[in-house]
């Protein structure tokens, strides 16, 4: 017999997703593009530990949270999905994550 859900989260503990979608111009598009043939350090102010580049991609930071930038392919959008183990760091990583597809592409 399976585990009850609150048995489950017990075991494995909590997973916060959050799925983002940023509009694009096209110049932007196409730094964005070529920026995220770099394997960053960090986002914000957390050490990136692993890069992954299976579907777009994907860091892997220090506290073993991840966002993943994916280009559409049929909207001019990146799309970032991230998941936590707490609702707060997910929404503490908004703002870094808002930064690395605008800000940065736009070469400010």
């Amino acid at each position: 017999m399976g585990l009850r859900l609150d048995e489950l989260f017990a075991k494995v503990g909590s997973f916060y997703p959050l799925r983002e979608n940023f509009r694009l111009t096209p110049e932007v598009k196409e730094k964005f593009t070529e920026k995220v043939k770099e394997d960053p350090e960090s986002l914000g102010s957390r050490k990136v530990t692993q890069v992954v580049r299976t579907d777009g991609l994907k860091l892997i930071l220090e506290d073993g949270s991840w966002v993943c930038y994916r280009l559409s392919g049929t909207e001019p959008v990146v799309r970032v999905c991230s998941e936590a183990r707490k609702r707060a760091i997910v929404n503490h990583s908004a703002k870094p994550r808002k930064t690395e597809c605008l800000n940065k592409f736009h070469g400010r």
